[in-house]
């Protein structure tokens, strides 16, 4: 499975004439804090009104209580979302509750943001190095019921040999290189399949290209899609 996901991080009306003029093609959206903070569950039933072919990935990182987790996987199971995010930092417990009632739903474990660094870790006094701590992350995700796991292009090979096959999505492609990204971890489309991607999270360089089409079909084309 290597799919692109499209990241629907935008207002809605720019959410909605995208997912308009994108229709047809093989397409994950996903649809963070921006979109369903301020439009809630409606955001979710006018993208599936407009690409009833569409998968839908929620990306809210869930990360409280157990039974709070849990109440929040029911919920989006109920709105028939295709993916949806949890944190691995919240523990083996709240990853259990949540994979005993996700049905269809695949959850995503998230350990490190692409953002973070290993300064990142001194700051919070954790002595493990980003690589260990990944490392253990995605072994409680995929141990309690994560389908996946969000990692960035640079440890998905070595995530892959050393935990076996789960689904890999990697956020943070560019379709080329761009000086000053607020992503550390970045890679091309191409790069991350060949590491082991499985789905490929592109946000700004199609929401800001003034022929996305055009950007889509290059990235399904250098992925063998």
């Amino acid at each position: 499975m290597r799919r692109l996901c499209v990241a629907l991080d935008t207002h809605l009306e720019q959410a909605l004439r995208l997912v308009e003029l994108l229709k047809g093609y093989p397409l994950i959206y996903k649809i963070g804090y921006k979109l369903f903070v301020s439009n809630g569950v409606e955001v979710i039933r006018k993208v599936r009104d407009i690409d009833p072919s569409a998968e839908l990935f929620l990306d809210l990182k869930l990360h409280d209580i157990p039974n709070s987790v849990r109440n929040g996987v029911i919920s989006a199971t109920n709105l028939g979302v295709d993916y949806l995010t949890l944190h691995t930092l919240g523990g083996s417990e709240m990853i259990k509750r949540a994979s005993e009632v996700k049905g269809t739903l695949k959850l995503l474990g998230v350990t490190l943001l692409t953002s973070h660094g290993e300064e990142y870790l001194k700051e919070l006094g954790i002595s493990l190095s980003k690589e260990e701590l990944i490392l253990k992350l995605a072994q409680i995700g995929l141990k309690n019921g994560c389908d996946g796991l969000v990692c960035s292009a640079h440890e998905v090979a070595y995530l892959k040999e050393t935990l076996g096959n789960f689904i890999a999505v990697v956020p943070g492609i560019r379709p080329y290189k761009v000086e000053g990204d607020d992503q550390r971890r970045i890679a091309l489309p191409e790069e991350a399949v060949e590491r082991g991607a499985d789905i490929i999270v592109v946000g700004r360089p199609i929401l800001k290209a003034d022929e996305p089409r055009k950007v889509i079909e290059d990235i399904l084309k250098r992925t063998g899609q």
